[in-house]
C-alpha cells in the first residue's frame, strides 16, 4: 500500500505517465495467471507456496528494470520502491489464492456435513423398511412415535 502510494507520488512529481505500467500489467497478469491455474488444478498450498516465488521471473526483472529507470530519485530509493511494489504484488497475489482455498475448503466441509446428516436422516428409515429392530428404546412403530391411545 505505501509502495503505491510512494509510485503516485513519484509519478505525479516528475510530471509524466508511468513508464514501468505495461511491466507492471504484464507481471501482475502473469501472477495472476498463474493463481488460477493453480485454483483450477486444485493445487495443495504447500506446492503453492514452493512453486509462487520462482513464477513470472522474466516479467518481475522487466517490471524492476522500468522502475529504476523511469524513477527520479536515487538509484537506491529506486531499488527500495522496485523491491516494495514486487513485494507487494505477490503478497496479494498469495493472499488471493489463500482466501480462495479457504474458502474452497469451507464449502467442501459443508457440502460433507449435508451430505452426512441426509444420510444419518435415511437410516432410520432405511431401518424400518428393512424390518430389522428399531433398538432399545424406540416404540414398536419404529419412527420415534407413540403408539395412538384408544
Amino acid at each position: 500500500m505505501i509502495s503505491s502510494v510512494l509510485a503516485l507520488i513519484a509519478a505525479v512529481a516528475g510530471g509524466q505517465s508511468d513508464p514501468s505500467r505495461a511491466s507492471r500489467e504484464a507481471f501482475t497478469n502473469c501472477l495472476r495467471s498463474y493463481v488460477d491455474r493453480s485454483l483450477e488444478d486444485r493445487m495443495e498450498a504447500d506446492n503453492f507456496n514452493a512453486e509462487y516465488p520462482r513464477q513470472c521471473a522474466a516479467q518481475e526483472s522487466a517490471y524492476r528494470e522500468a522502475v529504476l529507470r523511469g524513477y527520479r530519485g536515487s538509484r537506491a530509493d529506486a531499488e527500495e520502491l522496485a523491491g516494495l511494489e514486487i513485494e507487494d504484488a505477490r503478497t496479494s497475489f498469495r493472499e488471493l489464492f489463500d482466501m480462495s482455498t479457504e474458502d474452497t475448503a469451507r464449502r467442501q466441509r459443508e457440502i460433507d456435513e449435508a451430505a452426512a446428516a441426509a444420510q444419518a436422516a435415511q437410516q432410520p428409515a432405511a431401518t424400518a423398511a428393512s424390518g430389522e429392530s428399531p433398538g432399545p428404546g424406540t416404540p414398536a412403530g419404529g419412527r420415534g412415535e407413540q403408539p395412538p391411545t384408544r
